[in-house]
């Protein structure tokens, strides 16, 4: 049996179109693929093709697209089909991600070659903001009326100068031209580029747009491209038509010389232009090349036949010219279509009846089993915030029908967060008449303290008169607490206490201490202190807490379980992209849509390559893009719905649609749509992870599930100062470089800045000479055998069917063909403690199996190497290991993770309380709810 046919065997369902895809792999492929047209599996079936046909092996084969779960995805589905196929190669070598995660992947390899150290951060959207606030007057132009001649306030300038710093880099445009220019504004913005640029490597960090182009100016160095390109032999791209200039750039250059380059994409759903995404890179993408084999996808597997039709007659209703491959998409022709009413409308007489009307809908759907869940139904609007979705949320509220919508900004709106913040308004003295009458959200803070002292006990009422009083007796020096800890403490209070009860509020909590730790991190407060009291307290409400309210914070969203079952899915169209449901509620369609063309217009006359799309077309090509991915969600029902007239360029899809309720509803009940199972990837779990739950698995719920930031985090910033700089060391000797004593205080003072930079705690003196005193031992005693170093800081990962295990091995040596690895502890070497060295025995064994299978060499020995120790025969200690090692501990790990898995996060045995808890920050809470006893601050 060839191949193919095996293949065929078994995914019977291929077309032609999509076998030519998957066979077609060598030179440059454009892969054009309509919704609903398997390009997922197209994907997954090519990679797998490549790897069983001998053509490349897994580590050879760069495979990305936008986002981390349609990664999550390709990868999960690429392990399935491996099983099917009989495929037993090392999956997990496969460089699959989005390209920014290949761009940190790469950027981690050659650290030393780029402007960057250990430890860098990269900025999102949120923590970019801050970083322009926090250096904003050593960046932007002193005001002088408005900012750069263009903006009255300071976060209007950030909110409106990010896109045009982030297009700056994107496009490679070179503020020399923009300096040029003769236009003061633009002149201008060269100076800001340069100065944000320069203070962010001075800091130790970077924003998406610079982490691409610092790999690409890895790419363009004559000497690391050979030895980037060496294990690169084939690359697909997916979702090709949102990709901007530099990641064009850097496709083309990974590709070079061979351009085994596949690409798949749809021009008609592009929506990312207001991120520097554009269709040029799609529609140009065969000028490249002399040949550019292009394959077409048009059979949609996922929509009835009318919803199909209805959605082609939208998206050709106007003339793209040049700006559109011409496509016509199919109905599958092996799937008979039942005639039911499939694409229908709902028109209120104002938001208010339209939203009941709506309802109404949605309880016939249920009520005859039309549906067989509420998240069967996604509603999908241009925005979400109240002001667009507020009359259907109470219209579902007041029925009775769960909804979810996290992106509405409700974040503030939530009562723990509100009496949270009424806690450190009280705390920090924000809350009389003088400090809020001219504050924005008076209302706001008013309400919520209202709110919790109808809420709190005596004894939250106790503790927040005694921190009052220790805030405004402090005339000088610093109390030992920082602003993130307050929150800790006040956790062990009622009503909080409770909330950690409710896996909602506990998220919700989790990222108010995100928030917290940015505040913190950003406006470079460590300490409350005499001196910088009054500047929280202003800054923490008039500026932090001021723009948040604004702008509005994203409730949580659980990465493992996207579509939460039970509930009506509330959501814009850029969140629907990727996904589909049985039944889709298209509403805005009486609202105007705008796109902004200024960046664009300012910027592109200096770009490499100027202007693409006509600007006088951009709105309705945009527009027509926008709802056509909205619309082609629908599996089994489309319903439009509008308060008002639709928008003439709606016509072509509303013009003869029957109004709900007068369409055919006995046909329509006898439809019965079967839930779409939506894709959960499989989660990892870090080898440190589960040494956390196996001493206290509260801890591990608290910091690992609900991700709370740490505030006490001393103990991390020694741990890792100590590991940065010996991998410094090793990576030195591994390029041939000499080493220095002299060089290593270097290294070490450039980490212990990078670390600080992150927001941890700064280190005492002496634990920071303790430090530097254990890396440069470990440097002298070592000698000998450094010479014999293979890889340092080898990332290893183990594939199970339900989970995936992921570690780091710190340090390998070559010896008689057989491998040395070493794992760092920067502690002494304990006392006789058989439970502790069996943890790490076990983690050390998993080790040595990855090992010998990625690189089919054997462990010949294991160590722990206790840095604290003097002497090198005290630091290293020996674990014996043997063949049925390994499978034990694969074996153990696995009932840990099943017991993780299955949420069982009880303390059934007490931790060692100084041990353990002293530097926990749920030390409080614990004490309170009698896990532990701990001495309250």
């Amino acid at each position: 049996m060839s191949l193919i046919e095996k293949i065929k065997s078994v995914i019977p369902s291929l077309n032609e179109d999509q076998l030519d895809a998957i066979t077609s792999t060598d030179g440059p492929v454009l892969i054009i693929a309509g919704p609903g047209t398997g390009k997922t599996l197209t994907l997954v079936v090519r990679t797998l093709y490549l790897l069983i046909s001998g053509k490349a092996k897994p580590e050879e084969i760069i495979l990305t697209t936008f986002t981390e779960k349609a990664a999550f995805e390709l990868r999960d589905r690429v392990s399935q089909l491996a099983l099917k196929l009989d495929f037993k190669g090392q999956l997990h070598l496969l460089k699959v991600g989005t390209i920014h995660s290949l761009c940190n992947e790469f950027i981690g390899k050659f650290l030393s070659h780029t402007r960057l150290r250990k430890g860098y951060t990269v900025l999102d959207e949120l923590t970019q903001k801050f970083f322009l606030y926090e250096y904003f007057d050593e960046i932007v132009t002193p005001y002088d009326e408005e900012y750069l001649g263009k903006w009255d306030s300071k976060w209007n300038a950030i909110e409106e100068l990010i896109p045009y710093l982030n297009k700056i880099t994107e496009e490679m445009i070179e503020p020399d031209e923009l300096r040029n220019s003769g236009t003061s504004f633009l002149i201008d913005l060269a100076k800001c580029y340069e100065r944000y640029q320069k203070k962010l490597f001075e800091t130790n960090r970077v924003d998406f747009a610079h982490l691409q182009k610092i790999f690409y100016d890895l790419l363009c160095d004559r000497d690391l491209y050979p030895k980037i390109k060496q294990t690169i032999k084939y690359i697909m791209i997916d979702e090709y038509q949102d990709t901007n200039y530099i990641q064009e750039q850097i496709f083309m250059k990974l590709a070079s010389p061979e351009n085994n380059i596949c690409v798949v994409g749809d021009e008609d759903q592009s929506l990312y232009r207001f991120r520097g995404a554009t269709v040029r890179n799609i529609l140009e993408f065969p000028n490249h090349f002399d040949y550019c084999r292009k394959i077409k996808l048009t059979i949609n597997y996922r929509s009835h036949k009318e919803i199909i039709d209805r959605c082609n007659n939208f998206i050709n209703s106007i003339e793209w010219g040049r700006f559109r491959y011409p496509k016509n998409i199919r109905p599958n022709p092996e799937e008979e279509f039942p005639n039911y009413p499939s694409v229908f409308c709902i028109r209120g007489s104002d938001e208010k009846d339209e939203a009941l009307r709506l309802v109404r809908l949605l309880k016939f759907l249920k009520e005859n089993k039309i549906i067989q869940d509420w998240s069967d139904v996604a509603l999908i609007l241009k925005s979400v915030r109240p002001d667009h979705s507020q009359h259907y949320i109470n219209a579902l509220k007041d029925n009775n029908i769960p909804y979810f919508a996290p992106r509405a900004k409700t974040y503030f709106e939530n009562e723990e967060i509100r009496m949270m913040i009424a806690c450190y308004a009280i705390i920090f003295g924000f809350y009389s008449s003088e400090e809020l009458d001219n504050y924005n959200h008076k209302p706001y803070i008013e309400d919520a303290i209202m709110l919790l002292f109808e809420n709190c006990d005596q004894l939250l009422r106790i503790y927040l008169q005694k921190k009052v009083e220790q805030i405004e007796g402090l005339v000088e020096g610093s109390l030992d607490i920082t602003i993130l800890d307050y929150f800790y403490q006040l956790l062990a209070h009622k009503p909080f206490n409770l909330f950690l009860d409710d896996e909602n509020k506990a998220y919700n909590l989790s990222i108010f201490s995100r928030l917290i730790s940015i505040f913190q991190s950003y406006y470079d407060i460590s300490l409350v202190t005499a001196d910088n009291k009054n500047f929280i307290k202003s800054y923490l409400f008039r500026s932090f807490f001021n723009f948040l309210l604004k702008s509005g914070v994203d409730e949580y969203e659980d990465p493992d379980n996207p579509i939460p079952k039970g509930s009506v899915q509330i959501m814009t169209i850029h969140q629907s992209k990727g996904l589909e449901f049985p039944v889709i509620i298209v509403d805005s369609l009486h609202k105007n849509f705008a796109v902004q063309k200024q960046v664009d217009r300012d910027l592109l006359p200096f770009s490499k390559r100027g202007i693409f799309e006509p600007e006088k077309q951009l709105t309705e090509f945009d527009r027509l893009r926008h709802y056509y991915v909205a619309f082609t969600r629908a599996q089994k029902l489309l319903v439009l719905t509008s308060s008002q007239t639709p928008k003439s360029w709606f016509s072509p899809i509303w013009d003869g649609l029957d109004q709900y309720p007068y369409v055919e509803e006995e046909a329509l009940k006898a439809q019965k749509f079967q839930s779409k199972s939506q894709f959960i990837p499989k989660k990892s779990y870090s080898f440190s992870q589960i040494n956390v739950y196996e001493v206290c698995p509260k801890q591990y719920l608290l910091y690992h599930e609900y991700n709370f930031q740490p505030s006490r985090s001393a103990q991390v910033l020694f741990g890792s100062l100590v590991h940065h700089t010996i991998e410094d060391i090793h990576r030195a000797i591994l390029d041939g470089k000499k080493v220095t004593v002299d060089q290593i205080e270097n290294w070490f003072e450039q980490n212990y800045k990078a670390l600080l930079s992150t927001g941890l705690r700064p280190i005492s003196k002496m634990q920071k000479e303790n430090a530097l005193s254990q890396v440069t031992n470990y440097f002298i005693q070592n000698q000998d055998i450094l010479s014999r170093i293979t890889e340092t800081e080898i990332d290893v990962s183990v594939e199970k069917e339900e989970y995936i295990i992921v570690g780091r091995v710190d340090l390998l040596l070559s010896e008689e063909n057989e491998f040395v690895a070493l794992d760092f502890k920067s502690q002494q070497r304990p006392d006789y403690n058989p439970a502790l060295i069996d943890r790490y025995k076990k983690q050390l064994c998993l080790y040595s199996y990855i090992l010998r299978e990625k690189y089919n060499r054997s462990v010949k020995k294991m160590y722990i190497y206790w840095t604290a120790e003097e002497k090198r025969e005290d630091a290293l200690m020996e674990i014996d290991h043997q063949e049925i090692d390994i499978d034990e501990a694969g074996g153990y790990f696995d009932k840990v993770v099943q017991k993780i898995r299955h949420k069982n996060f009880k303390v059934t045995e007490k931790p060692d309380t100084d041990k353990v808890c002293k530097e926990c920050d749920f030390r409080f809470y614990c004490s309170q709810n009698g896990t532990i006893i701990f001495k309250a601050e």
